[in-house]
């Protein structure tokens, strides 16, 4: 009778061996540092976040890592894996066919670029620009016309004073424009009709404000050039450009519509390996692997301009009907109530 319990004790804890074994849960990983550090050691924000929610469900659990997050998506559809954790962008094209959780930590695309000194040629160029030339040539021609109906009303009735000839007589007439635009007054020249007196007196209301707008103009224009160098910071400034990002197509999208060219890279490290090559002229990614591969270099060198470009969710991924989904998504609230999540990011950001 005994054997026959010991037999029994031993199958019995055999299979609850066993049973427990089968329970651990399959997790995968893949994204880009802070999020994932694929070194020796799993560390990394998602590892952080994710020990703290298998903690409070008392889960035991395997890893494994996926060389990029399309490979672990397909994993978890194919129930390959229970989860997968990582910087993992939530969108409708991949909630079609596997299940997020909620969205543990919030986020915005920022641009990464070199910072690019203005040459002197930049500084003076907006003296060769087109509106700059249309201006002067439009200031010319009005003081032409100025010149010409002084000459018209005034000028051809002393010739001895304002010449004999009709080009010196309207040269006469420009000249007295312009010194009466810009208020020198040498007293060389005067009108005395009254026509000549109307035309020079409606001159002076005219050039008030033409000369204040044709400066305001200029200074603008010199003093845009002067604060702004060519460092890109903005998407507006990606004409022409060829800029690194996600493999997403909205952002592509964002790039295309302001004339830039957009190069697909699946992880932060490509993109910025290709910055540093000069292979593209700014990466823009999500800002909190960007701000950390940015605090690991030289700062001197390249500018993170966070502009808010388009939101990004992060989430882990289930295979669709997962049971394990609304446990994690309650203890992601928790997280989130207690601040745990963003003490996490801050840690791992400001480690640089």
């Amino acid at each position: 009778m005994l054997r026959y319990l010991s037999l029994i004790f031993l199958l019995c804890s055999a299979l609850s061996f066993g049973q427990t074994d089968t329970q651990k849960i399959r997790v995968g990983y893949a994204g880009s540092a802070p999020f994932v550090l694929h070194n020796e050691k799993e560390e990394g924000i998602v590892f952080d976040i994710w020990e703290e929610v298998a903690f409070d469900l008392g889960m035991k659990y395997t890893l494994q890592e996926f060389s990029s997050v399309e490979d672990g998506i397909a994993a978890a559809k194919n129930h390959t894996i229970d989860i997968l954790i990582g910087p993992t962008t939530i969108n409708a094209e991949r909630a079609a066919e596997i299940s997020f959780s909620q969205p543990y930590y919030d986020t915005e695309m920022a641009i990464l670029a070199p910072i690019q000194e203005l040459t002197f040629w930049d500084k003076i160029s907006p003296i060769f620009s087109t509106t700059f030339l249309y201006a002067v040539v439009g200031l010319l021609l009005i003081l032409t016309i100025v010149g010409l109906l002084f000459w018209l009303v005034e000028g051809r009735k002393f010739k001895d004073e304002y010449g004999k000839h009709m080009h010196q007589g309207i040269g006469s007439g420009i000249w007295l424009a312009i010194v009466t635009m810009t208020t020198v007054g040498y007293g060389d020249y005067a009108p005395r009709t009254t026509a000549g007196r109307f035309v020079m007196g409606s001159w002076m209301i005219i050039s008030l404000i033409l000369a204040t707008s044709f400066v305001a103009g200029i200074a603008t224009t010199f003093a845009k050039t002067t604060r702004e160098d060519k460092t890109i910071t903005s998407m507006q400034q990606l004409e022409g450009k060829k800029v690194a990002v996600p493999d997403y197509r909205k952002i592509m999208d964002r790039v295309r519509n302001v004339d830039g060219i957009p190069i697909a890279v699946k992880t932060v490290s490509e993109g910025y390996k290709m910055l540093l090559d000069k292979k593209v002229d700014a990466l823009i990614y999500d800002e909190i692997p960007l701000e950390y591969i940015f605090g690991t270099k030289e700062k001197e060198d390249f500018v993170l301009s966070k502009k808010k470009i388009e939101p990004q969710y992060y989430g882990f991924v289930f295979p669709i009907g997962s049971d394990l989904k609304r446990k994690v998504d309650v203890e992601i609230i928790h997280l989130q109530d207690n601040k745990e999540i963003s003490h996490i990011v801050d840690d791992w950001v400001n480690r640089n």
